[in-house]
C-alpha cells in the first residue's frame, strides 16, 4: 500500500511545481513591467505614447514619476539658473565685459537669455532625476531576477522528485498487483 503514500506526494508535488510556475510567471511579467518602465523613463520624461502602451500595472507608478520629476527638476533648475545667472553677471563685472568679448567676439549674444539657460538646466535635471530612478528599477530588476532563479531551481528539483515518485508509484502498483496465472 505504499503505492498511496507516492499517489499523495505525487500530488502534492503536482501542486508545489504549479505554485512556483506561478510565481515563475508573475515574477517574469514584473521584470517585463520594470524594464518597460525602465526604457519609458530613459529620456526624463514619458511621452504620451509610451503611456498609452504602458501595461496597466506600471500606469500609476508612471504616474508617480511624472508627479514627482517636473516639480524636483524645476527646483533645482530655478536654484541652478539664478546661480549661474549671477555668476556670469558677477563675471562681466569683475573682467569689465571682456569675457563676454572673449567668449562672443561678434556680440551677437549680448545678453543671456534665462529662459533658455532654464530649460537646458531643467531638462539635464530631468534625466539626472531618471538616471537616479532608472537605478533604482535596475536593482529591483536584479533582485527579482535572483528570485526567479531561485524559484527555477526549485521548480527543477520539484521536477526531478515528480519524475523519481512516479516511478516509484508504478513500481510498487506493479508488485502489488494481483497476479491471476
Amino acid at each position: 500500500m505504499t503505492w498511496v503514500m507516492l499517489s499523495l506526494r505525487k500530488a502534492t508535488l503536482k501542486s508545489r511545481m504549479s505554485d512556483l510556475q506561478m510565481q515563475s510567471l508573475q515574477l517574469s511579467q514584473r521584470i517585463q513591467d520594470l524594464q518597460h518602465y525602465a526604457s519609458s523613463i530613459a529620456d526624463g520624461s514619458i511621452s504620451m505614447s509610451e503611456m498609452a502602451n504602458s501595461p496597466s500595472s506600471i500606469f500609476g507608478t508612471q504616474m508617480q514619476y511624472i508627479a514627482a520629476s517636473s516639480p524636483i527638476a524645476y527646483q533645482s533648475a530655478q536654484i541652478k539658473t539664478t546661480a549661474y545667472l549671477q555668476q556670469m553677471g558677477q563675471l562681466q563685472m569683475d573682467t569689465q565685459g571682456q569675457y563676454q568679448l572673449v567668449t562672443d567676439p561678434t556680440g551677437a549674444t549680448s545678453d543671456v537669455d534665462p529662459y533658455l539657460v532654464f530649460n537646458e538646466i531643467y531638462k539635464q535635471e530631468l534625466k539626472e532625476y531618471s538616471k537616479q530612478i532608472g537605478e533604482k528599477v535596475h536593482a529591483e530588476e536584479k533582485e527579482l531576477e535572483s528570485q526567479r532563479l531561485r524559484i527555477e531551481s526549485q521548480l527543477k528539483a520539484a521536477e526531478a522528485e515528480y519524475e523519481s515518485v512516479a516511478k516509484q508509484e508504478d513500481s510498487n502498483i506493479k508488485n502489488d498487483a494481483i497476479r491471476l496465472a
